[in-house]
């Protein structure tokens, strides 16, 4: 019998090692979940649906419509049943970018007539924390930092996935100026032309940054979310006030979704185990603070307050949203959260109907499918998202940028493994 192979040894055992902490602490394992399947789909999940969001996002509600099978708009009275909810996945369309955005976008596609599959800003947020990781396994330096993450800002322009194709580097240069020097304070600079405090980022607003770039860290600490909250606080130098801790426990919640079985199909309860870790993975006591209520609980809250209050009509959603959110960038991290929780609650966890109606309140509609799209995939794994879209998406990343979804996949399951042995993300100090 020939000996496995790294790949193979990496998929038969990152399972058992996930479980390692349920069995010391003397729970019962799930049997039915194979975390490297799930990291899979944690990643796919991410990038097929910032594609299936990106082509939208931002454009004109007549201009939508005139599209071949456009996304549904609600009326009032319109009830989001059991038929309904099925027809509403079936709209999922993985469409090209030559209609309404033929052009080429720093922070959007950075090819002209982009092709069905291709991702956005949302997915190369991520492919920047992935170089920032080679580098420390490839050199065996252990644990990075958030120097090393803000490093990382700065030199993946020049990586392969920039270099060497015609417009990249001016795009990628303007798409990361602000973050770039917020990057540069980080490490130390403080020439103001150059360099500038990352609490000015974004005009210090909460933003869905963390929730863009951090998801591989779920994968890394998949089964512990308290460290997967402590490692995407102290990486995530882009997030402004109450973000910082939104958007940590959403990667302690992903955390906990890569290890939680979907029993007979129940996502309902599934997502209530997420959303309970969300709330109580506290590491820093935001819970504890006098005179306030902690972000997490009075986003989750008002998430489900709409939901109910919509009593199944996505029109009555929809108007609760466009009120509470009028004065928003539309890209906030507290927004995120209330559209994607809202639409998971109202379609009664049913992921693809849930993910539909995400992007058909509009908007920023990638990077709420992107963040439904995490989740989703961490739960269900890949194959809840039809072969044909995997295949766009991972045919698309490996042409624009060189980057193969499956070796990540991989790779990312190895740094699981590894995170048991050693500490990988050091804590900032």
């Amino acid at each position: 019998m020939k000996n496995p192979t790294r790949r193979e040894f990496i998929a038969s055992s990152a399972a058992a090692l996930a479980l390692q902490p349920l069995l010391a602490s003397g729970k019962e394992p799930p049997q039915d979940v194979d975390i490297s399947v799930r990291i899979r789909g944690l990643l796919l999940g991410g990038a097929i649906c910032d594609a299936l969001g990106g082509p939208i996002e931002f454009q004109p509600t007549p201009a939508i419509q005139g599209l071949p099978d456009p996304p549904k708009i609600w009326k009032e009275g319109e009830k989001l049943d059991p038929s309904a909810r099925t027809a509403t996945a079936a709209r999922l369309r993985l469409r090209s970018y030559k209609d309404l955005r033929p052009g080429t976008e720093s922070y959007g596609q950075w090819n002209y007539h982009s092709l069905p599959g291709t991702i956005t800003d949302d997915t190369r947020h991520k492919l920047i924390l992935l170089h920032a990781l080679h580098t420390a396994d490839h050199a065996d330096h252990w644990p990075i930092s958030v120097r090393d993450l803000a490093s990382s800002y700065l030199k993946w322009p020049q990586s392969t996935a920039v270099e060497g194709r015609p417009g990249y580097p001016d795009l990628a240069k303007d798409w990361l100026e602000e973050f770039q020097f917020s990057a540069r304070w980080v490490l130390g600079e403080r020439d103001p032309v150059q360099a500038l405090p990352p609490e000015r980022l974004w005009q210090s607003l909460p933003t869905c940054c963390g929730q863009m770039i951090m998801p591989p860290l779920a994968a890394i600490y998949g089964g512990r979310p308290e460290e997967a909250y402590r490692a995407a606080y102290h990486m995530g130098f882009f997030d402004n006030a109450s973000a910082k801790d939104l958007n940590a426990a959403l990667i302690a919640g992903l955390a906990q979704a890569l290890v939680t079985p979907v029993i007979g199909g129940d996502t309902r309860a599934a997502f209530q185990t997420v959303l309970k870790t969300m709330r109580e993975t506290d590491p820093f006591r935001f819970r504890k603070i006098r005179w306030s209520e902690r972000a997490v609980d009075r986003w989750l809250n008002l998430a489900l307050k709409f939901a109910h209050d919509a009593d199944g009509e996505p029109a009555r959603l929809f108007a609760s949203l466009e009120k509470e959110f009028a004065t928003s960038a539309m890209w906030e991290a507290q927004l995120v959260i209330v559209v994607i929780f809202s639409c998971l609650e109202l379609a009664g966890y049913d992921p693809l109907a849930a993910l539909q109606l995400c992007m058909e309140w509009g908007h920023d509609s990638d990077s709420y499918a992107q963040l439904a799209g995490v989740f989703i995939g961490a739960l269900h794994g890949p194959d809840i998202f039809p072969a044909a879209w995997q295949d766009a998406v991972i045919t698309r990343l490996r042409a624009d940028h060189g980057t193969d979804l499956n070796e990540e996949s991989l790779f990312l399951t190895h740094l699981h493994q590894l995170s048991t042995k050693r500490v990988l993300i050091a804590e900032a100090k």
